[in-house]
């Protein structure tokens, strides 16, 4: 398998296809000019690394200080949880909450999308809920957006471990889960799923 986004290649394959994986490589290298880096350390953002017993780890360690030092956030307090849960996001009025600065809103909540994506289905509920407040954020939203971001600074070295075990990659656990009605306005429900394989998530999503 080979992934390429850009200029960055990764390159995968088992154990028994590795002389066909030089001859790829070999060939690229040919055609164009590329850079041979070994075994996989980084690729766009997610930093893996092997361990002795097989295992596999992700982690976005060096993205999440780079988006705490973006929002000025390095020397915040830190939190253990994402989100409060006294806290109530669609509860929105002029007189009682000040509009935020909707530019800055938008791009913190667009780094946290990304280490969503990647490797944190841990914050997945909670930025989902400040998704839907992307066009007209108030005080209250931004706050728990950089809650978020105090959350990521005490969870910053969290990995995704994936085990080395043969046994482990026999089975596929699901869950789901949902709010039920946690929207007051609509009535609407934010529900979620996360999917397991070697005893970590490869799947997941947090929606409206």
């Amino acid at each position: 398998m080979l992934l390429l986004y850009v200029d960055d290649i990764q390159l995968l394959y088992a154990e028994s296809d590795k002389s066909r994986a030089i001859d790829v490589k070999e060939s690229l290298m040919r055609q164009y000019k590329l850079k041979n880096l070994g075994p996989v350390k980084q690729f766009l953002g997610h930093e893996i690394n092997r361990l002795p017993d097989g295992s596999v780890t992700l982690g976005q360690q060096s993205y999440i200080n780079t988006i705490l030092h973006r929002y000025g956030m390095e020397n915040a307090n830190t939190v253990n949880t994402p989100m409060d849960y006294k806290t109530r996001l669609d509860h929105v009025s002029n007189n009682a909450d000040a509009e935020a600065d909707q530019a800055q809103y938008q791009s913190i909540v667009g780094s946290l999308m990304y280490a969503v994506q990647a490797t944190r289905p841990d914050i997945a509920f909670a930025v989902a809920a400040l998704s839907r407040y992307l066009l007209k954020p108030y005080r209250t939203h931004m706050t728990a957006a950089k809650r978020v971001l105090r959350y990521l600074k005490s969870t910053a070295d969290a990995k995704l471990i994936f085990s080395g075990s043969r046994g482990s990659l026999e089975g596929l656990v699901g869950y789901t889960d949902s709010d039920w009605a946690g929207d007051r306005h609509d009535r609407k429900s934010q529900g979620s799923y996360l999917f397991k394989m070697a005893g970590a998530p490869i799947s997941w999503k947090s929606k409206k």
